[in-house]
């Protein structure tokens, strides 16, 4: 029998479409927006994106996904040197702030046709001069007949 299939990017879309009947940017205050796969090229906004780094196809679709809040440096503190630049240290307070939020969203979220659980709690991980704040879920989805 032929099994419907969910893909990859059809299971990002459920994760951001729970993160936006949350309102994520109403409850938070994100600056920015929720993206699949990639970032806005040099944003300076509080954006979330949404990449999927394992898909699955079997009867229980199993999806490892990544949900990265990148959130702007902290602004760098003058040591009284006039050529200070920006230290690249992490807002990890502001981080912290909004990855609970989207962790008390994704944790047991069930939508209608999948379910969604939290695999790691926000690993603070450092993207050149920036840092972003890594929540790994757990995507599943049962395949059914057509």
């Amino acid at each position: 029998m032929d099994k419907a299939i969910k893909t990859a990017i059809g299971s990002m879309e459920d994760v951001k479409e729970a993160l936006e009947l949350a309102d994520v940017s109403g409850n938070t205050g994100l600056t920015g927006d929720i993206k699949l796969i990639l970032r806005i090229l040099n944003s300076k906004k509080e954006d979330i994106v949404i990449n999927c780094i394992v898909p699955s196809a079997t009867q229980i679709t199993e999806n490892i996904i990544n949900v990265n809040l990148h959130i702007p440096n902290l602004p760098a503190i003058p040591a009284g040197v006039p050529n200070t630049v920006d230290n690249g240290q992490p807002d990890t307070a502001r981080m912290e702030e909004i990855g609970k939020f989207l962790i008390e969203v994704l944790d047991g979220y069930r939508g209608q046709d999948f379910f969604i659980e939290v695999e790691t709690t926000g690993e603070v991980i450092p993207d050149g001069k920036n840092w972003f704040y890594n929540i790994v879920i757990r995507y599943f989805y049962l395949r059914k007949d057509k």
